[in-house]
């Protein structure tokens, strides 16, 4: 009886945060809500088919009785799994402190020699770039081979002169990171990149600040590396 009750109390909480998530003034039926939600939230998208199946065991478990006795009692794995999911809704692990570091920047003016001598000596393939200390863009390993491919074609390669910011302006590269705020859930995260690679392209970074704007200090980053860690801290 008592991994029902824990059951039901979990239940309970997932089905007034979906109505939050909603904001629902009438009743849905809870398919219904985890449909609806899962479009917007990544806790509710990432376990919709887990929940759809714990909305038959609450009806087993509330209605389907006999002689007035519970005829389904959730084992201990199903009660761990429904409170982690209930727990993830209210409280989401941030992305801070998680990935929480110093983050190597680049500024428009500096040459590619000091670009690539810090990328290199660090093991990045990327770091953003600021002007003015406004985010502007992003410098990636496979930025500067098309940017010395098109170059020695051109027979304008000069590695000295050349600056991080005019690479930038010359390739005009389509938008490769993402600037989110340091309470972002890690759940949104996979979900960026998988948006990214849908549309034919891909998320080079994560940029984190306080409030996820592109005038405020870098509090940290996630690259493609760092997704193994992310899904280590998913359910």
């Amino acid at each position: 009886m008592e991994n029902a009750e824990r059951f039901l109390n979990a239940y309970a909480v997932i089905e007034h945060e979906l109505q939050k998530i909603l904001d629902l003034k009438d009743h849905r039926r809870f398919y219904d809500m985890v449909n609806m939600a899962a479009k917007v939230n990544p806790v509710i998208s990432r376990y919709k088919y887990d929940l759809r199946e714990y909305g038959d065991l609450r009806n087993a478990i509330v209605h389907d009785r006999a002689d007035g006795k519970i005829i389904a009692v959730p084992n201990d794995d199903t009660v761990a799994h429904i409170e982690a999911i209930a727990s993830a809704l209210v409280a989401p692990p941030r992305v801070l402190p998680l990935f929480q570091k110093k983050v190597l920047i680049l500024k428009t003016s500096d040459p590619m020699t000091r670009a690539i001598r810090l990328l290199s000596k660090y093991a990045y393939s990327q770091a953003p770039v600021l002007e003015q200390d406004v985010i502007v863009g992003l410098i990636t390993s496979n930025l500067i081979v098309r940017w010395m491919g098109h170059s020695l074609a051109a027979g304008t390669f000069d590695l000295e002169n050349t600056t991080v910011g005019a690479i930038l302006d010359e390739l005009r590269c389509a938008k490769c990171f993402e600037i989110v705020s340091a309470d972002t859930s890690i759940y949104e995260i996979p979900e960026l990149f998988l948006y990214y690679q849908e549309q034919g392209s891909k998320l080079e970074a994560v940029l984190i600040t306080e409030k996820g704007g592109d005038r405020e200090p870098l509090l940290g980053i996630i690259t493609n590396r760092d997704l193994p860690l992310v899904q280590r801290h998913l359910l």
